[in-house]
């Protein structure tokens, strides 16, 4: 042993000496040696970005959340009723004289809202999604039960009509050879009914869109696949779909834009090549950071190849897991810790989640660009969104989707693939079951947008932003503050905001088509330039009185050129990167394909954005009186409806929303408690109230003045 120790210790000893020598040499002689026999710098460890967690299923106050409508429906529709096997024989009209005043009307409906999806077809063939039923709504448009409730049980005490499947059960049943089954039933009475009227859907998918299959059994990935190599796997059914895909707006973000003023024929116009907002300002230049929306993987420059299918990315639309998620700043790709697996193998219908994780956050966070989308709606309550929150609406059952092109459009973006409107579900003649108001009402319809009344203010389940000052950015060191509703008033790469909530829209005259600011135009130099304006007048017979956001702010403009500039904010030489407004100029203008003369100012723009979400239910909906101020005075409906019924005229006309009420649930709505002429006739054209004045084409026979003078 203590052989082994003294050489050891002679090494041992030799080693310090070598170390402190080295040490003395390193102190003495500076760098030299010291970079020579020092270990590498460790590297900093690479903070690798966390996917953000799928939004609760729960209401503002935690509890469960459930939309209550469609619950109650579905639950309906698995009941399976006794079956009736004796039914009167009569014809049509002999039962129509039966039964004389006593027929069934509306108000005799026990569910205005039914969910067509019975055990009784689905045990053998479950191939198709549930069916959205208006009960009440085609009650209404036929005028007649008994169109479709055509017959009545033979039964002592039966009811005069029954759910369909408590006579039409199972096919070719031999004691019934002459009744259809269920299946066969409601698809002849649906579209012998739509052929006849010559509307309603007639394809099967139409009305139900295919259940979709389990990919579990069909997906053949290897473990961690790159983004590619899933979109590869997708292709290698859905070929057609992925060039469905390479035509449509949400790839190319570009495309027709037919109701656009002046460029109506063009095909070129969006957010990829002309459009310009008052949020993020711009597209080019800026690709990796806006592309985190796109359907696709690695828009990172003007050099994206759009036509390479193996570069959409199928599952941002397509998940239902809700995990998948993409890194805000990296042109599109995933998150790499994502199981991109398992999501593949649980594809499936596009959802508010998919769809909401890049509308709601659109302009750069929550509820910052639209007035009525946040992320509240992922799960609203019903007097959010009546749609979504009660009858749990997904996007794709309003905005109908056909080869990859959504209908719907805004009024932000010029591209539209198909309209949509209220009437194509609800019909012209929406009101019904109120035989005082539907004339009026429906009447109202002509000259109203549908959200006027049925979204008195927006915002009202988020507070959204309203003002967004470019100028002011760049001070790093300015305090940020929380306004009223906690939200903030700074942020150094953005500048100064502004938020509201409960905000009443501006109402304004639309026909349908905008005037829009395009990149390159000219800003007006008298004002305020609009960067978009719905187009309509008082004397236009298309144009009807709609509520939209002003979203107003101060962006850069060329000092020169009078163009509205398209800075670089994103990337190397970004704003964000060395605040220095001069090179982002330079470098967006060069990306964005116009001149900067090198001289800068800034310019006030307002745009107009269209209000069709955050729907109240009816009876949130603004009252006769909200809107119309002589109906405060002593005479309301009785100017002219004389005829003394015994009906509280009063009372009918302030049936509406209670701003009070909105107030103590926590809504900012205390200053339009009993506000009145809520959307200033005279500012749309009017001499004053309709009611005094009469309409925009139609003088009314009689009205009264606030003195009580009949009006000449």
């Amino acid at each position: 042993m203590r052989t082994l120790f003294k050489p050891l210790l002679i090494i041992s000893a030799s080693l310090i000496l070598i170390a402190g020598g080295l040490f003395f040499i390193n102190y003495d002689a500076g760098s030299t040696l010291s970079q020579a026999f020092a270990a590498a710098p460790e590297k900093a460890p690479t903070k690798v970005p966390t996917p953000p967690k799928p939004p609760e299923k729960v209401n503002p106050d935690g509890t469960p959340w459930s939309p209550a409508a469609q619950v109650a429906a579905m639950e309906r529709a698995k009941e399976v009723p006794p079956f009736i096997k004796n039914v009167k024989d009569e014809t049509a009209w002999e039962r129509k004289q039966r039964l004389g005043d006593d027929a069934p009307t509306l108000k005799d409906q026990d569910h205005a809202y039914v969910v067509l999806n019975s055990p009784i077809v689905n045990k053998d063939q479950d191939m198709y999604e549930p069916v959205r039923f208006m009960h009440k709504k085609h009650a209404a448009v036929t005028g007649d039960c008994l169109k479709c409730h055509h017959a009545s049980a033979d039964e002592p005490g039966a009811a005069e009509t029954a759910k369909c499947s408590a006579c039409h059960q199972e096919a070719f049943n031999p004691e019934f050879p002459e009744r259809p089954g269920l299946k066969a039933a409601y698809h002849r009475q649906c579209m012998t009914c739509h052929e006849e009227q010559e509307k309603g859907p007639l394809g099967c998918t139409d009305c139900h869109g295919k259940n979709v299959p389990d990919h579990s059994k069909l997906v053949k990935l290897p473990k961690n696949p790159s983004p590619t190599q899933v979109t590869t796997e997708c292709l290698r059914c859905h070929e057609d779909q992925g060039e469905d895909m390479l035509k449509s707006a949400h790839w190319l973000w570009k495309g027709p834009s037919p109701y656009t003023v002046d460029g109506e024929k063009r095909v070129d116009s969006g957010k990829a090549t002309n459009t310009i907002n008052n949020f993020c300002i711009a597209l080019p230049s800026n690709w990796p950071r806006c592309t985190s929306c796109h359907a696709g993987y690695g828009w990172k420059d003007e050099t994206f190849d759009f036509t390479d299918k193996s570069r959409i990315d199928c599952l941002i639309c397509h998940d239902t897991t809700d995990t998948y998620a993409k890194v805000p700043t990296d042109a599109g790709m995933p998150y790499p810790q994502l199981d991109l697996v398992k999501i593949a193998e649980h594809v499936g219908k596009p959802s508010r989640k998919t769809c909401g994780d890049c509308h709601f956050q659109g302009g750069g966070g929550d509820a910052v660009k639209h007035g009525d989308m946040n992320a509240i709606l992922y799960y609203p309550t019903r007097s959010c969104d009546v749609h979504m929150g009660d009858l749990d609406f997904q996007c794709h059952d309003c905005h109908k989707t056909r080869n990859h092109k959504i209908s719907g459009r805004s009024l932000s973006l010029p591209v539209a693939e198909g309209a949509r409107s209220c009437e194509d579900c609800h019909t012209s003649q929406p009101h019904h079951g109120n035989d005082l108001l539907d004339h009026h009402l429906n009447r109202h319809g002509e000259h109203i947008a549908c959200m006027t009344c049925h979204s008195p203010v927006y915002a009202k389940c988020k507070p959204t932003k309203t003002w967004w000052d470019w100028s002011e950015a760049g001070d790093k060191k300015r305090k940020v503050n929380k306004d009223k509703y906690g939200m903030p008033d700074y942020f150094w790469k953005k500048g100064e905001f502004l938020w509201d909530e409960s905000v009443q829209p501006t109402y304004a005259w639309y026909n349908g088509t905008v005037e829009r600011y395009l990149i390159g135009d000219e800003i007006d130099d008298d004002g305020v330039t609009e960067i978009t304006r719905p187009v309509g007048g008082i004397k236009d017979s298309k144009s009807r009185i709609a509520p939209f956001k002003i979203m107003a702010g101060k962006q850069p403009v060329d000092k020169n050129n009078k163009t509205l500039l398209t800075p670089n904010l994103f990337g190397p030489k970004g704003y964000w990167k060395n605040v220095d407004w001069d090179q982002a100029f330079k470098v967006g203008a060069e990306a964005a394909g116009i001149e900067y003369s090198g001289e800068y100012d800034w310019e006030e723009t307002k745009m107009y954005w269209s209000l069709n979400h955050e729907v109240t239910p009816k009876e949130m909906a603004l009252s006769c009186v909200q809107c119309h101020e002589s109906l405060t005075q002593e005479r309301s409906c009785d100017r002219c409806h004389q005829d003394k019924r015994d009906v509280d005229f009063k009372a009918l006309s302030y049936k509406g929303v209670d701003f009070k009420t909105m107030a103590a649930r926590g809504r900012d709505t205390l200053d339009l408690v009993e506000k009145t002429d809520y959307i200033n006739f005279k500012a749309l054209g009017y001499k004053g109230d309709p009611i005094i004045y009469g309409g925009r084409f139609k003088q009314l026979p009689l009205g009264w003045h606030k003195d009580g003078k009949e009006e000449k």
